[in-house]
């Protein structure tokens, strides 16, 4: 039995990779468990890739056995295997040591012995209804583990080494093999340059290329890839970098069996995966996913639309990309058209998938200001970082009396109706309802809403105004300046004092804004060389128990 020519078939199998890959930190217990089923999914699919190459290497050399003059490019086949064996065991160790750093695994009673024979330590042991947890790690959810250990602790730089490492040593037995065939010739075989030259491109395990982490603002790539991610996301990841370790040693191993005449395997079933490049994203981030045809056969062609948009394939993947503008579960559809070359028809393959768009932390900002004002409503976002958006709770205690109601996935309203006194605040609670755990209080002050400025209906406060242009006023008006809520203050009242020319003030008493009485009569009767001016302007604004003193204003008329 031969691997496919083109391996990244295989690969595609596992692409699903982190599929929830997407999912910000202290996710739901659904989500959760999904990685576990990819990680369990893709070590089935790891266990089939290492067969074939078994079979692979075993079909080369009974070729060789009737073919002795091919046995130097079978014998390269045979040390394959063992270049990826040091990355093979390394992930295996960051396995066993971010799950111990995290509380060790849960158990059965029956499976203890299983477990600790592989390194691990077991953090409880669980019966009954609780079997479904054993071999799943105890601190599945922590994410300060996988810091330490993968980011500060140097651990994932190391795995980056090995992956450059790995990638170089399956090369070179690629380029030792042809250096040697060109000084002793091996009847009727000839390296193509080209196919050469394709097989060094199209690598599975890629050099991992530094200017996407540091393009992304990260110190390193250990903190691009790994930096805070729940050690239950670890664990498919760990499992897609093994994946692509094989499946670059199938890629080797089909191109030399393609120049020993061995025929590789054709694949005829089809499926849609999506792959992230990270598992999870925070607000403000580009989401980017690799969307690819699983189980094909090399010759395949085929179209890729993601929510009906038309995506461009390239080495047979198409590259998605989205930049959310709020948090929470985003959706999208893709679907694949090819033609089955087993049996000539055209399929399609539609699949949906979903990411979570997180928070860098947990945040409650005021949408207007710093503080909370009485009489309007105060518009306020919640967001946490690894809580969907639909675990968060929100409520308001302490001074102010103020009220919460949402307004929309994390938005909320806080209507206050109490001024805070030095000291004392409105305090904002943030709490994970799924675990009872408080995120945080976050303290607002209250304050009434700023004087309005006293105008009259030009909006004017005082000068000298044209005869004509004054008789035309319909009253004063509160003008609220440089305050950012929609509220409207009143005039509540006002005296008035209108001086005729060369006579005695005449004063005059006006309740709300609009000239009435005795004052529109005077202001109707408006001469040149006359005065108004206006006292005692009371206004009412919005949470107002009473009214409130505003600025006098006072008028030449010319």
């Amino acid at each position: 039995m031969a691997i496919p020519k083109e391996p990244r078939a295989l690969m595609i199998n596992l692409m699903y990779l982190v599929l929830t890959a997407m999912l910000a930190l202290n996710v739901s217990a659904e989500i959760i468990n999904a990685f576990f089923m990819l990680d369990k999914g893709i070590k089935h699919t790891n266990e089939i890739v290492g067969e074939g190459i078994k079979e692979s290497i075993e079909a080369m050399q009974n070729t060789a056995k009737d073919k002795s003059h091919l046995q130097p490019i079978a014998d390269a086949a045979k040390t394959v295997p063992a270049q990826i064996e040091e990355l093979m065991g390394y992930i295996d160790t960051l396995r066993v040591n971010i799950t111990n750093g995290s509380g060790g695994l849960y158990s059965t009673a029956d499976h203890k012995a299983k477990w600790e024979g592989k390194g691990f330590t077991i953090g409880k042991i669980v019966e009954g209804a609780e079997e479904k947890l054993d071999g799943k790690p105890k601190g599945k959810k922590n994410k300060d583990i996988t810091q330490r250990l993968l980011v500060d602790d140097g651990q994932g730089a190391k795995l980056k080494e090995l992956l450059d490492k790995t990638h170089d040593k399956l090369i070179k037995v690629v380029d030792d093999l042809v250096a040697e065939v060109e000084k002793n010739p091996i009847d009727g075989v000839k390296f193509d340059p080209n196919q050469i030259k394709k097989l060094k491109e199209n690598l599975v395990l890629e050099k991992t290329d530094d200017k996407v982490w540091q393009d992304a603002g990260k110190p390193s790539w250990e903190a691009y890839v790994f930096g805070y991610m729940p050690v239950a996301a670890c664990y498919p990841l760990f499992r897609k970098y093994q994946n692509d370790a094989k499946n670059a040693a199938s890629q080797v191993i089909n191109f030399l069996s393609a120049n020993m005449g061995t025929k590789s395997l054709v694949y005829d079933q089809f499926a849609v995966f999506s792959s992230s490049k990270k598992p999870y994203i925070l607000l403000g981030e580009t989401y980017e996913a690799e969307i690819a045809l699983g189980a094909y056969s090399s010759q395949a062609e085929f179209s890729v639309s993601v929510s009906g948009r038309s995506l461009p394939v390239e080495n047979a993947k198409a590259k998605f990309t989205a930049k959310p503008s709020s948090v929470g579960t985003q959706k999208y559809t893709a679907t694949i058209t090819v033609k089955n070359p087993a049996t000539g028809k055209t399929e399609t393959v539609t699949e949906e998938f979903a990411y979570e768009v997180g928070v860098p932390s947990v945040t409650v900002a005021a949408d207007k200001m710093n503080v909370f004002y009485i009489g309007v409503d105060n518009p306020i976002s919640v967001a946490a970082a690894g809580v969907s958006s639909n675990n968060i709770s929100v409520s308001v205690s302490g001074a102010g009396g103020a009220k919460l109601k949402p307004a929309g996935k994390g938005k909320y309203i806080v209507n206050a109706t109490k001024m805070t006194k030095q000291g004392a605040y409105c305090n904002i609670v943030v709490t994970n309802k799924k675990t009872g755990k408080a995120l945080g209080s976050y303290p607002f002050r209250v304050k009434r809403i700023p004087d309005p400025i006293a105008i009259l209906t030009n909006g004017k406060s005082d000068g000298t105004v044209k005869a004509g242009e004054m008789r035309v006023q319909r009253g004063l008006i509160a003008k609220l300046q440089n305050f950012d809520f929609d509220a409207q203050c009143k005039i509540q009242s006002f005296t008035m004092y209108y001086t005729p020319p060369r006579q005695d003030p005449v004063p005059a008493k006006n309740n709300g804004g609009t000239f009435s009485g005795t004052v529109l009569s005077s202001v109707r009767s408006a001469k040149p060389g006359g005065s108004f001016q206006f006292v005692d302007v009371k206004g009412r604004c919005p949470g107002d128990a009473v009214g409130r003193k505003l600025n006098g204003l006072a008028f030449q008329i010319r």
